[in-house]
């Protein structure tokens, strides 16, 4: 279920693709009073939320769980393995797909702490042709961040001895290792 530095990078670099599919958070948002019914629906905003700590979080494939509030208030999961530019949430409503980017920031790299962290900031769209459930037919889209972050070990010996060890075949630390997931947009519902 763990795994190296170099998967929990690679985990990183293909969730750039995952990660615009779920986190649709933005530092900038609109107010709910914002969104207006279209003639094709029912549009709500919609605010999506999730974490996960320890070795789920450094999982190749780690199943973010998350709480949908909004147009569509219920609880669900994203998987955030992958390189797809296609993601989906499963919820118990129904899954909604979505379209997003699929950007490779770089972490950033603290050497006091040994902590590596990415902050993964993409756009989404709405597929709902592709969804189901009450999502089925939605439209909309909006911004996600998704943030990884786990604490590289120490070289124990040699001459990096007390270092921080980002190498790629490090072993992160469980008890540091944490994925946040922020999503928000319009969402356009044909039911609700």
């Amino acid at each position: 279920m763990g795994g190296t530095m170099k998967s929990v990078k690679k985990a990183l670099a293909m969730t750039g693709a995952a990660i615009g599919a779920t986190a649709m958070a933005l530092a900038v948002s609109l107010p709910a009073s914002a969104a207006t019914q279209g003639p094709r629906g029912h549009v709500n905003y919609e605010w999506i939320d999730g974490f996960l700590a320890g070795r789920g979080a450094l999982a190749n494939a780690p199943v973010v769980p998350l709480q949908l509030r909004g147009a569509v208030n219920t609880s669900g999961s994203i998987n955030l393995g992958g390189t797809s530019s296609i993601g989906a949430i499963k919820t118990r409503k129904g899954t909604l797909t979505v379209e997003h980017g699929n950007p490779t920031p770089p972490p950033q790299l603290n050497y006091r702490t040994c902590r590596e962290t990415t902050t993964i900031s993409t756009w989404y769209k709405v597929l709902g042709r592709q969804s189901s459930g009450v999502f089925w037919g939605a439209q909309g889209g909006g911004q996600a961040v998704v943030v990884f972050s786990a604490i590289a070990p120490r070289y124990s010996y040699g001459p990096k001895r007390g270092q921080c060890n980002f190498s790629q075949n490090a072993q992160p630390k469980p008890y540091g290792a944490f994925i946040s997931f922020r999503a928000q947009g319009p969402l356009y519902l044909r039911h609700h």
